[in-house]
């Protein structure tokens, strides 16, 4: 017996459209969408240590209050292990940031979890200084 084209191709699609969904439900820490989760995560917080030392260090104190502070992430963000399944993952990589005429660069990490519905999250570890 032989098939209709159109059902011998959806029959070939099967285990590239499963592989593809398997590869969806994993987390990775350098994808556009972790980055800016990240970096709204560190933003938000505007008592963060990293920003507060950018400020006390900058010469333009007149205007501080005025001027909002821009983080940047460096391009090498890594995985620095693994666990879940490869669900959750630890990254690490540079986070700087300009405030006034200083800037500061700092070593993040950070949590990337994605939960069997697909939801990502992103927890970040506080800054030590």
């Amino acid at each position: 017996m032989q098939l209709p084209p159109n059902r011998l191709l959806f029959f070939w699609s099967l285990p590239i459209i499963a592989s593809l969904a398997a590869c969806e439900a994993k987390p990775e820490c350098d994808s556009p969408e972790t980055r800016k989760a990240v970096l709204d995560f560190v933003s938000d917080d505007h008592r963060n240590p990293l920003v507060e030392f950018a400020a006390r260090n900058s010469t333009a104190k007149a205007n501080l209050e005025s001027r909002k502070p821009l983080y940047l992430l460096g391009e090498k963000i890594v995985t620095t292990s693994s666990s879940n399944g490869k669900r959750t993952l630890q990254c690490s990589g540079a986070i700087s940031v300009t405030v006034g005429d200083v800037k500061a660069s700092k070593e993040i990490e950070f949590a990337v979890q994605r939960s069997e519905d697909g939801k990502r999250s992103v927890s970040v570890t506080p800054f030590q200084f």
